[in-house]
């Protein structure tokens, strides 16, 4: 009995312990999970090799994903610890589980404006939950098999979610991302009720 008794106090303890730490055990995870998935493409592969406890962890479903087809490559913000897959729109809840996407379903990399979306995780250091992180002058990376684009943070603004004419392209303008999330989160209605907005202007690609 006193056994058990001090193998169930180990086992609460080491619940307790890993309740408190969740969020940092989940966004490590996920972080592996991402050089899984940006390995894979890397090497051209289809589908990442991710486990079933690294699923679970992260609540996403990688194996969902055909990387030839689905992944544009991924998108870095050092200043906002943001590494994420890019995949092509449009901003389903699939793809906003599994990295950060262009909004709108035919959207391409070559558009003078280009958005893309991320969500913010329960507090987890993952997709867009750091965006805030980021400031006016910062470098916006965007890895593709066909090279390295940068871009430098211009404008950091919130909108209502009516208001989308931030997706707007402007002709004979430099090519630029606008970067999405949600903001302004309303515990009574239990919704984001602005959005975030951070628009970036391309430097030089390579």
């Amino acid at each position: 009995m006193r056994i058990a008794a001090r193998l169930l106090g180990v086992l609460l303890i080491l619940a307790a312990v890993a309740l408190f730490f969740w969020q940092d055990i989940r966004a490590f995870v996920t972080n592996q999970v991402n050089e899984k998935i940006i390995q894979a493409y890397q090497n051209k592969e289809e589908t990442p090799k991710v486990n079933e406890l690294e699923k679970w962890i992260t609540k996403t479903e990688p194996e969902k994903l055909k990387l030839k087809d689905n992944m544009l490559g991924y998108l870095k913000i050092p200043a906002a610890d943001i590494n994420e897959p890019l995949l092509t729109g449009p901003a389903t809840q699939a793809n906003l589980k599994n990295g950060v996407t262009l909004v709108e379903k035919d959207e391409k990399l070559t558009e003078q404006n280009i958005a893309i979306a991320g969500h913010r995780v329960e507090g987890a250091g993952i997709r867009f939950n750091y965006l805030d992180r980021a400031k006016k002058g910062d470098i916006v990376t965007l890895v593709t098999r066909e090279g390295e684009k940068h871009y430098k943070i211009y404008d950091i603004f919130n909108v209502n979610p009516s208001e989308v004419n931030v997706l707007d392209e402007k002709k004979g303008k430099s090519q630029e991302l606008t970067l999405i999330t949600c903001e302004s989160y309303n515990p009574e209605t239990l919704l984001f009720e602005q959005r975030m907005i951070v628009k970036a202007q391309i430097t030089e690609a390579s």
